[in-house]
């Protein structure tokens, strides 16, 4: 009987072993998987957007130029619509890759921003002693559809999500702590965060922030006894605001300065006065509800499973039990009704919200598992929640073998600008008339000159000399008859994509 109950004492404690072997694998597994999931076939495609082309265009310039200071575009125009700082990631990798910027780097800063923003979801939940509600909560993060799909683009939206997920984790921490120095810590941490975002964004990063620390301490007064309420001292607070204006407020200041005022009417007005009321014709207008429905779709698969949990959880009075759960929940509600205010509105913008739903999700999922009775219940949810991860990630080899080569094909322009730059090369200008391609400008390189009005163009080709024109192919007879020059054509968009381009172009050489 002795022997029996040793080997039984040692079998406990190999199993302990290796459970806890298996949990310190679990960061490791999940870093791979990240690793896979987003830096796989990155650089494959070539650049598919807009948003792509001026992000490397702009970063591009930076390393040609040595001028940090405002994105300037390859035809000397200024983006002024967003902040430099997406494009400073962009360009230090760049630097890193001998001063190139190919599509890989352009993508970079949003891939290891989504590699980041889940792990610190992760690790913020496995340090709140909740450590199978963090597994459900980075997986729910990571394989989000919208989310994957955007953090393998080169765009501002995933950086921007995870210099918040910083700024509103690192607020809680601070609120939560229990001696000052180490809350001073964490707020100085948010607030450089915040300031971080305001730099990728511009204002509706800090609106995103303070709105939602804000309506949490609101919440926590009511949810949460006397004793035990997050506290957040006034010089604290201040102490905030100054960090971030000292990392935020510069540029704009000296941006304003170099601009003699035209980075206000065209930032500040157009990009966020007049984005948030609608009042732009060139930006279409959404119902405040539109959200609703788009971040239904967006979270997928996981909406199957936060909408019951977030029920159960409100109803089950697990809100009141779980400081994260509602961290989570204020943290999802507070950014879908401040974006919903909002007139013009994207997808893409309601990406900051998804590690908070992500959080309510995993606390809500571990908090209903340590409910539950019946161990078939449990052994049910662990089948559900495999099944919608290999779902989930059973199709992103479609996107990266179908999906994303179908539209980089839609988008092709890179051998239209080898036949252009082959008749034009540099140092040659080639003309862009009302023809608004960044890809097309990418691939073309320096120098170009963008024009929109008829006298421009005429002025233009009235110069001795030859000149190289892109336009759409419904212009051309009448620049023929309004400049007075034959118009010779070089090269056809059409016949150097795969599929009918969406925007028909046509390279032409004046004859005389």
């Amino acid at each position: 009987m002795l022997s029996l109950r040793v080997r039984w004492r040692r079998e406990g404690n190999a199993l302990a072993r290796l459970r806890l072997a298996a949990n310190g694998l679990t960061p490791l597994f999940l870093v791979f998987a990240l690793v896979a999931l987003f830096f796989f076939q990155l650089g494959a495609r070539d650049l598919v957007s807009s948003h792509e082309a001026r992000a490397a265009q702009n970063a591009q310039r930076m390393l040609d130029t040595g001028d940090w200071g405002l994105p300037t575009l390859f035809d000397e125009q200024r983006d002024l619509q967003k902040p430099p700082g997406f494009y400073w990631l962009v360009a230090a990798v760049g630097c890193l890759n001998g001063g190139h910027v190919s599509p890989w780097v352009t993508r970079f800063p949003a891939a290891a921003s989504a590699i980041a923003a889940v792990l610190l979801l992760y690790g913020f939940l496995r340090r709140e002693g909740y450590a199978t509600g963090a597994l459900v909560a980075a997986v729910a993060l990571a394989t989000g559809n919208h989310f994957v799909a955007i953090g393998r683009t080169a765009r501002i939206d995933v950086p921007l999500t995870c210099a918040v997920a910083v700024a509103l984790l690192a607020f809680y921490r601070g609120c939560c702590a229990g001696d000052r120095r180490s809350a001073h810590g964490w707020f100085l941490l948010s607030a450089l965060a915040a300031g971080v975002a305001v730099i990728l964004k511009g204002p509706v990063a800090l609106a995103l922030v303070g709105s939602t620390a804000v309506a949490f301490m609101i919440v926590e007064r009511f949810a949460s006894p006397a004793s035990e309420r997050p506290r957040l001292r006034l010089l604290s607070a201040v102490f905030g605001v100054v960090v971030v204006a000292l990392v935020a407020l510069p540029w704009f200041v000296w941006a304003q300065h170099a601009t003699n005022g035209e980075f206000v009417r065209v930032f500040f007005w157009h990009h966020n006065v007049e984005r948030f009321a609608g009042t732009s014709e060139t930006l279409a207008s959404h119902p405040w509800w539109y959200y609703g429905p788009r971040f239904t779709l967006a979270f997928m698969p996981w909406t199957l499973l936060f909408v019951p949990l977030a029920v159960w959880g409100m109803c089950s009075g697990l809100w009141k039990e779980s400081r994260p759960f509602r961290f989570g929940v204020v943290w999802l509600m507070v950014m879908l009704l401040l974006l919903s205010a909002a007139r013009f509105k994207r997808a893409d913008y309601l990406l900051p919200a998804f590690p908070g739903a992500a959080l309510a999700l995993g606390c809500a999922a571990e908090l209903w598992l340590t409910s539950r009775a019946n161990p078939r219940s449990v052994t049910h949810a662990k089948w559900a929640f495999g099944f919608l991860t290999a779902g989930s990630l059973a199709v992103w080899p479609v996107m990266w073998f179908a999906v994303e080569p179908a539209e980089a094909s839609r988008q092709e322009k890179k051998p239209f600008a080898s036949a252009i730059r082959e008749d034009a090369p540099k140092p040659q200008t080639v003309l862009l008339f009302r023809t608004e391609s960044h890809l097309l400008a990418y691939h073309l390189g320096s120098p170009l000159h963008t024009l929109v009005e008829w006298g421009e163009l005429k002025e233009v080709l009235a110069a001795n000399g030859p000149h190289v024109v892109v336009m759409p192919p419904e212009y051309v007879d009448d620049a023929e008859r309004i400049t007075g020059r034959k118009l010779m054509p070089v090269a056809s968009l059409a016949d150097f994509t795969s599929v009918r381009p969406p925007r028909p172009l046509v390279c032409l050489r004046t004859a005389d």
